[in-house]
C-alpha cells in the first residue's frame, strides 16, 4: 500500500491490455526492483480492479487469489496511464509565508480570475443550475460574498493552513453523503504535522485538482447572499440529482469519488467508473429539490 496520506493519493486510468480494457487505478510510491535486464526500469506501481497487462501482477491482500474484480498490484509504463490526478503538498517555513503573505484559507485557482479566495465550501448550486464556490472579496477579518465561481473556471484547489493541522481539501465538505467521495471530517480538519525538510514548524499548502461535477446529495443553499455584505447562513438545503450525457444517452450519476477523480455512473444495468476529466461539465444536468 502506498504511504502517502489519504487526500494526496495520486490516482490515473490505466489502459491496458493492448488498450482494450481502461481502469482507475492508485499510482503506488513504490520504488522499482533493479534487476539485471533492466525491466522494471521507468515503471510504476499502480494498484486496482485487475489491471491486465501490468508486469509481476499479483493480490494486494496477500491471502486473497488473483482474479477479475480483486484488487491487485504490478508494475506498468507511466506512458499508459492518461487522466492524472496529482494532489501536491509543499510546507513552508513560517518566514517565507510571512514574506508571501501565505494566509490560512482556501483558495481556488481559476482560468478566469486567478486564485480566488473561497469560503471552503464547494459545489454550492450557482443560480443557473451549475456547481458553483461561493467566493469571497475583502480583507481576511471582513469577508464579503463575491460573485460565484462556477466550477468549470477553477483548476486547482489550495488549501493553506497553520503548522499542526490542515483542513481537508473541500473536494467533498462536511455536507456531502458518506458515499465514498472523500468527504472532511465534521469538524473538517485532518491532523497532521506541518514541517519543512529541516524539521521547523512551517505552513502547509496542499493543492488538488477540481472535478467540474456536482456529487449527488444534499447541500445548503445560500439564496439570501449578496455580493458585496457578509456572508449570510444557510437559507436551506436542497437536495441533488445529476445525469450525464455520454453517446448520446443520458446516464443516472451516482456518486463522485473526489480524491480518485472518479464519476460512478449507471450503464446498461450496472454502476461504472469514468474519469471525472473526460466529462465536460457541460454534459452533467443537475436537479435541486428543495428538502
Amino acid at each position: 500500500m502506498t504511504t502517502a496520506p489519504e487526500d494526496l493519493r495520486t490516482f490515473a486510468t490505466f489502459d491496458g491490455h493492448g488498450g482494450k480494457v481502461s481502469k482507475r487505478v492508485e499510482v503506488l510510491d513504490h520504488r522499482p526492483p533493479v534487476s539485471p535486464d533492466g525491466r522494471y526500469d521507468g515503471l510504476v506501481a499502480v494498484r486496482g480492479e485487475h489491471p491486465l497487462g501490468a508486469l509481476d501482477e499479483r493480490a494486494a491482500d496477500d491471502s486473497a487469489e488473483l482474479a477479475r474484480g480483486v484488487a491487485s498490484i504490478g508494475w506498468v509504463d507511466p506512458a499508459t496511464l492518461r487522466d492524472w490526478y496529482r494532489p501536491d503538498r509543499v510546507v513552508v517555513s513560517l518566514l517565507d509565508a510571512r514574506r508571501s503573505g501565505l494566509e490560512p484559507g482556501v483558495y481556488a485557482d481559476s482560468r478566469g480570475r486567478g486564485r480566488v479566495r473561497i469560503d471552503g465550501q464547494e459545489a454550492h448550486l450557482a443560480a443557473d443550475g451549475r456547481p458553483a464556490f461561493r467566493a469571497l472579496a475583502g480583507s481576511v477579518d471582513a469577508p464579503k460574498v463575491d460573485v460565484p465561481l462556477p466550477m468549470d473556471q477553477a483548476v486547482r484547489l489550495v488549501v493553506v493552513s497553520a503548522a499542526g493541522t490542515g483542513d481537508a481539501p473541500a473536494d467533498g465538505s462536511g455536507d456531502a453523503p458518506a458515499d465514498g467521495s472523500g468527504a472532511a471530517p465534521a469538524d473538517g480538519t485532518v491532523v497532521r504535522p506541518a514541517r519543512t525538510d529541516s524539521g521547523a514548524l512551517g505552513v502547509e499548502v496542499v493543492t488538488t485538482p477540481v472535478a467540474p461535477v456536482l456529487s449527488p446529495g444534499e447541500y445548503p443553499t445560500y439564496a439570501d447572499d449578496v455580493p458585496g455584505l457578509p456572508p449570510r447562513p444557510a437559507s436551506g438545503r436542497v437536495r441533488v440529482t445529476a445525469s450525464v450525457l455520454l453517446d448520446g444517452s443520458m446516464h443516472r450519476v451516482d456518486r463522485l469519488d473526489g480524491p480518485a477523480n472518479t464519476l460512478w455512473i449507471e450503464r446498461g444495468g450496472r454502476v461504472v467508473p469514468v474519469a471525472a476529466s473526460d466529462v465536460g461539465s457541460d454534459l452533467v444536468r443537475y436537479t435541486a429539490t428543495p428538502v
